[in-house]
C-alpha cells in the first residue's frame, strides 16, 4: 500500500489527506497547530468574491465533491449564495458554511434582525445598512430589528461568539432559543419570514438547520470576519472526516523533509513534539500544505528588518519555507531572486496597496499541474496557499488539495486522477 504524509491540517491539507485515502493510500496527516482555515468566516469562494463568475458546481471534479461531502456542513450548489455581513454589506459567495443564512432564495421577504443585548451586535444599525444595499434593493429584501431577549443568564451577555455558539450545541438550549425567536417574530413589526443571527449556532456542528426546523422558517448566522465558530466547526468536521477515512493524525511540527535514501520509501519527515525527542517517519510521497504567510508555512522578511548599528552580513530572501524541504520559491512561474539590498526588498515592489497585482498574492513553492514540486525528486508535492499561484481561495484550495493528494498516492500505482 502506498504511504503518503500530508503536512498541514487546513482545508488544502485535509483535502489532500482525504483524496489520497480515497484512492487507497495509507495516509498520515501532520497537524501541529491551527492555521488559516481555522480563521474562516464561513463564506466559500473560488475567486475573489466581487468577481462576476468563478467555478461552477459542474466544474468541481468528482474527487473534490467527494471531499466536500465527507466534510459535511457546507453548501456548494447550482447557484451562488448571498450573505449579510456584520460590516453592513450583503455579499455573494460560491457557497457557505451551512450555519449561514442564505438570502438568495428569500427574494421579496422581510428578515428579522433580533435586537440582542450584546456588544458585538447592533440590530438597528445592521438592519438599516443591509436594507440600503444594492443587493437588497434588487431582491426586494427588507430587514427589521425586533427585541429578542434570548440570554438565559446575565453573564452570557459578555460571552464571546464561540462561547455562545457552544451553548447551542445543547438541544435543550437550542429549543429554548427557538421559542424566544418565535416570540420575537410575533412581536416584531412587519411580517418577517426569516431570521439572521450573530455567529452563535453551534461549534461541534452547524445548528442552523435544526433551529430552522424548530422555528418553522429559515434561520442562520450573519457572515463575520476572521475567527469565530465557523473555523471551529471546520476543525470538528475535519476530525470526523479523517476518522472515517482512517487517516492517522499526528499532533507535531514537521521541521524537515528530505530524501530517505531507502529503496522502499523515498522520503523522510522529521517531526518535533515540544520537548520530546525528534521523530522520523518515512513515506512514498509527501504533500506540503503548511499554508502561506498567515498560516505559518511561509516566513516573510520585510524591508529594513535588520536596520541597526551594524550592516547585515548577507541579504535575506523575501520569503522562506518554514519547513525545510528541497523546494524553490517563486511567483508567476519565476524563481524569487535574492534582494538587491542587504536590507531586504522594498515593500512597494511586492505588497498591496502599492501595486495592483501584489507579488505576495502569487508567491510560494513552484509546482506543476498536479502539485509536483518543480526541480525536486519524484514524490514531493505542494498545495494550498503554500503553492505559488493566484486565487488562494477556500474552494480552490480544497479542489487542488484533493487532486494533489490523489495524484501523490496514485503515481506509485499507475493511477492518475482527472
Amino acid at each position: 500500500m502506498t504511504s503518503v504524509v500530508v503536512i498541514g491540517g487546513g482545508v488544502a491539507g485535509t483535502a489532500a489527506a482525504l483524496g489520497a485515502a480515497q484512492v487507497g493510500a495509507s495516509v498520515t496527516l501532520i497537524a501541529g497547530g491551527r492555521g488559516a482555515s481555522a480563521l474562516s468566516g464561513g463564506a466559500i469562494d473560488d475567486i475573489a468574491w466581487d468577481e462576476p463568475a468563478g467555478i461552477s458546481p459542474d466544474d468541481l471534479a468528482p474527487l473534490a465533491r467527494a471531499v466536500l461531502d465527507a466534510l459535511g456542513g457546507y453548501r456548494v450548489g447550482a447557484r451562488r449564495t448571498l450573505h449579510a455581513v456584520t460590516t453592513g454589506l450583503l455579499r455573494p459567495a460560491r457557497g457557505c458554511d451551512a450555519a449561514l443564512l442564505d438570502l438568495e432564495p428569500l427574494a421579496g421577504r422581510t428578515i428579522l434582525v433580533p435586537d440582542i443585548d450584546h456588544a458585538a451586535w447592533d440590530a438597528e444599525t445592521l438592519a438599516s445598512a443591509w436594507s440600503a444595499t444594492p443587493h437588497a434593493r434588487e431582491l426586494r429584501l427588507g430587514f427589521v430589528a425586533g427585541r429578542a431577549p434570548i440570554f438565559r443568564r446575565s453573564e452570557e451577555r459578555s460571552f464571546t461568539e464561540a462561547e455562545v455558539a457552544m451553548l447551542h450545541d445543547d438541544p435543550a438550549r437550542l429549543s429554548w432559543l427557538a421559542a424566544r425567536l418565535r416570540e420575537a417574530r410575533a412581536a416584531a413589526p412587519g411580517d418577517a419570514t426569516a431570521i439572521v443571527l450573530p455567529r452563535w449556532l453551534g461549534v461541534s456542528r452547524e445548528r442552523a438547520t435544526d433551529l430552522s426546523n424548530l422555528v418553522g422558517f429559515p434561520c442562520g448566522e450573519a457572515l463575520g470576519g476572521v475567527g469565530g465558530p465557523s473555523g471551529l466547526r471546520f476543525e470538528q468536521s475535519r476530525k470526523r472526516a479523517l476518522e472515517i477515512a482512517r487517516v492517522i493524525v499526528v499532533d507535531a511540527w514537521a521541521t524537515r523533509v528530505s530524501e530517505s535514501g531507502s529503496s522502499e520509501q523515498g522520503w523522510r519527515v522529521e517531526l518535533a513534539h515540544g520537548e520530546a525527542p525528534a521523530e522520523r517517519i518515512g513515506a512514498d510521497a509527501v504533500v506540503l500544505a503548511t499554508g502561506g504567510i498567515l498560516g505559518g508555512g511561509l516566513e516573510y522578511t520585510p524591508a529594513g528588518s535588520f536596520l541597526g548599528p551594524d550592516v547585515p552580513e548577507v541579504p535575506r530572501p523575501l520569503l522562506r519555507a518554514t519547513c525545510e524541504a528541497p523546494v524553490r520559491l517563486g511567483a508567476r512561474g519565476v524563481r524569487l531572486d535574492d534582494p538587491s539590498s542587504l536590507f531586504g526588498a522594498a515593500p512597494e515592489t511586492h505588497a498591496w496597496p502599492y501595486v495592483e497585482e501584489p507579488l505576495l498574492d502569487h508567491a510560494g513553492v513552484l509546482v506543476r499541474g498536479h502539485g509536483e514540486v518543480i526541480d525536486a525528486p519524484s514524490g514531493l508535492f505542494a498545495t494550498g496557499e503554500l503553492a505559488a499561484g493566484p486565487a488562494h481561495t477556500w474552494l480552490r484550495a480544497l479542489a487542488h488539495g484533493a487532486k494533489v493528494g490523489a495524484f501523490a498516492a496514485g503515481q506509485h500505482v499507475g493511477v492518475v486522477p482527472n
